[in-house]
């Protein structure tokens, strides 16, 4: 607090992580991103996002509080996802998935 100006607070532009309203914020966030390179939020399952190529290949991204998970049978859609991600994001590439939710994966 500065003296003489007690009654001035400061605004800020992100949500810090920890706060109630930094998982609504990060939502936004990569929900607007998701929509922008061409994905399509699933109607029954708002953690789901789906991209057709035009070849018909099809990109299914699952986001789970911070995590994320993403699934396509093309080796350079993934990376091209990857490298996008890691431009707009601070991310960290986990390699294969092997428990989700305490569930083994294989």
């Amino acid at each position: 607090m500065v003296k003489g100006e007690a009654e001035k607070v400061c605004r800020l532009k992100k949500a810090l992580y920890g706060l109630k309203q930094a998982p609504r914020a990060w939502n936004s966030r990569i929900d607007g991103y998701l929509s922008q390179k061409g994905f399509t939020k699933c109607p029954y399952e708002h953690a789901l996002y789906v991209k057709k190529s035009l070849q018909g290949r099809v990109m299914f991204v699952c986001l789970y509080v911070d995590d994320i998970i993403f699934i396509e049978d093309d080796p350079t859609m993934i990376q091209d996802f990857k490298q996008s991600m890691v431009k707009k994001f601070e991310m960290l590439d986990l390699g294969l998935m092997a428990y989700f939710l305490e569930i083994q994966v294989k």
